[in-house]
């Protein structure tokens, strides 16, 4: 068997085997998120946001109007501070894992604190940084 027929063998193999498993794992929702701050923010994103904590209601009103956009931006495109970061396996006696993130929304740069509790996403503080 020459080389260019054990090639197209291994084409025709590979073909049938993706065609597989596309035919079979097609419905499944998929991400590939290997980087820490990806991981986080899309786990946070997963989960609906149940409420504003009233530290945050206050500057989230001033600055957007109570725009839901700006608090799906901040899970979508934020950056975590993961130094400041306090996550339950860290901390003995923490109930909720808080996240500090920040995001640029309209020229400025705002800092959330977002807790992950087991049924929601709930940001704590919203901060204008300087």
């Amino acid at each position: 068997m020459s080389i260019w027929q054990r090639v197209a063998w291994y084409a025709v193999g590979l073909g049938l085997g993706t065609a597989l498993a596309v035919f079979f794992f097609s419905d499944r929702d998929f991400q590939c998120t290997y980087l820490p701050n990806n991981r986080v923010l899309v786990d946070l994103h997963d989960q609906p946001v149940r409420y504003v904590g009233p530290a945050a209601l206050d500057p989230w009103q001033k600055t957007c109007a109570g725009d839901s956009a700006m608090l799906k931006a901040f899970l979508m495109r934020g950056q975590i501070d993961f130094a400041k970061a306090q996550v339950t396996t860290r901390v003995e006696g923490l109930k909720h894992s808080a996240y500090p993130i920040e995001l640029e929304w309209n020229g400025a740069v705002y800092q959330g604190i977002w807790e992950r509790r087991q049924d929601s996403a709930v940001l704590v503080q919203l901060t204008l940084q300087p």
